[in-house]
């Protein structure tokens, strides 16, 4: 154990204490409810890919176009 001075040391009623708080404070962490947008979905909850027209519609014509338009030159020191 460090080298501490009196006024420096805890007693054991104060880690007593420290490890009841912590131990109400884990408790109540693990009794949390997931809000059901955070949790994991089943396999059979997964939704369908999306169409092309459906990713259009979400990004843009041109993001899409941009996206997957292979003309751009590649960077060969990347």
């Amino acid at each position: 154990m460090a080298d501490l001075s009196k006024e420096q040391q805890t007693t054991a009623e104060q880690r007593e204490q420290y490890g009841r708080e912590m131990d109400a404070k884990n408790a109540a962490m693990e009794n949390i409810e997931v809000p059901l947008e955070n949790r994991e979905l089943a396999d059979h909850e997964i939704p369908p890919p999306l169409t092309e027209e459906e990713v259009r519609a979400k990004v843009g014509n041109q993001n899409f176009k941009n996206a997957t338009d292979d003309s751009a030159p590649t960077s060969i020191g990347s």
